[in-house]
């Protein structure tokens, strides 16, 4: 980035997303001075604060475009931009315009998706057929239905022409599943088996508690045969319901608002503190994110972030709010208060 003394009455002046596109390319945080032209900006509206966010993104889109020309020449221009303010404030319009529109533009626009892999499954249970670590994968089953795992997720199939049949080893799973009465579809988990003909649910194992989550079809739940909690009679649930597995009694309740939200690449937040934010975050990452600090944790956060990336989150995070994060060993991050 390139830096120059950019002063807040101006930036007041401008379109917030024109403001934020010409601090975001030519302000030095380093520089006191800037530093606080880019904090007192942000501060005079939260809309500001979402202006900065979706610069960041739009910006971070083009690093990952590779080196398609039009991008090429955006950034170009950006980097060579070296004048007076008011006369490169002409040529840095004249790039954010574009480059604002082109970045919606690509964020907007359907990317052709990859065929999910077909997996090939036994006939018997073993080890894990289909795994994942830091990312959500969706996969093609034998028959034509389709699982889609969380991160830290793994699932084990066994597949033959009496039944199809999983079982969550650990992690979360959504299916989509073709109906077939002659071959019923089950989900051994938590010690309930859940089967299903044509239908759409979610699974999830947390900390040893299993949630089970109609969105459409009809599904029975019941225990298996090595349940610590005893047998108990199946429970049948119909599509927006939810069922706890408890000690003795299985819980139904309307399903959560979102409660199949983790399949999405992205999560938009409207003013939630950060440790609600991070609480999300970390229910689509294998990489966990930690605030100790009540008053971290208490700042409000405004925004849209990829899911599955704690890094991207954690260097977005430190340009709009006064923290930092920090390796808090394998796999984890601290967000502390900025020295």
């Amino acid at each position: 980035m390139s830096a120059y003394p950019l002063a807040f009455d101006e930036m007041a002046q401008l379109p917030r997303d024109e403001a934020a596109a010409l601090l975001w390319l030519n302000i030095d945080e380093s520089d006191p001075a800037q530093a606080a032209v880019l904090d007192a900006w942000l501060d005079r509206d939260p809309d500001n604060r979402a202006a900065w966010l979706r610069a960041q993104e739009i910006w971070s889109g083009f690093d990952e475009a590779g080196d398609e020309a039009t991008l090429r020449v955006l950034r170009r221009r950006a980097a060579k931009t070296s004048r007076p303010l008011s006369s490169r404030w002409m040529a840095a319009a004249a790039v954010f315009v574009v480059a604002i529109g082109l970045g919606l533009w690509l964020a907007e626009r359907p990317v052709p998706a990859l065929p999910p892999p077909v997996v090939e499954a036994s006939a018997v249970f073993g080890e894990p057929d289909l795994v994942t670590r830091a990312e959500t994968k969706t996969f093609d089953l034998p028959d034509g239905s389709k699982a889609s795992l969380a991160p830290g997720s793994a699932l084990d199939l066994a597949y033959d022409h009496g039944g199809r049949a999983m079982r969550l080893v650990r992690g979360r799973a959504f299916f989509d599943v073709v109906p077939d009465r002659a071959r019923p579809f089950t989900v051994e988990a938590g010690g309930r088996r859940i089967t299903a003909l044509g239908t759409r649910f979610d699974v999830r194992l947390d900390d040893g508690q299993l949630r089970v989550t109609l969105v459409e079809g009809q599904v029975s739940v019941a225990r298996t045969i090595d349940a610590t909690d005893g047998p108990g009679r199946p429970v049948v649930l119909a599509a927006g319901e939810q069922l706890t597995a408890a000690p003795g009694r299985d819980v139904v309740a309307p399903a959560e608002t979102g409660a199949s939200a983790w399949r999405e690449t992205s999560i938009t937040f409207e003013d939630k503190p950060l440790s609600e934010v991070v609480a999300e975050l970390n229910r689509h990452s294998a990489t966990k994110l930690v605030v100790d600090d009540p008053k971290v944790a208490a700042l409000r956060v405004t925004g849209r972030f990829r899911t599955g990336d704690s890094q991207r989150f954690l260097r977005t995070l430190a340009q709009v709010l006064p923290v930092r994060g920090e390796a808090a060993g394998p796999g984890r991050y601290r967000i502390v208060r900025a020295d």
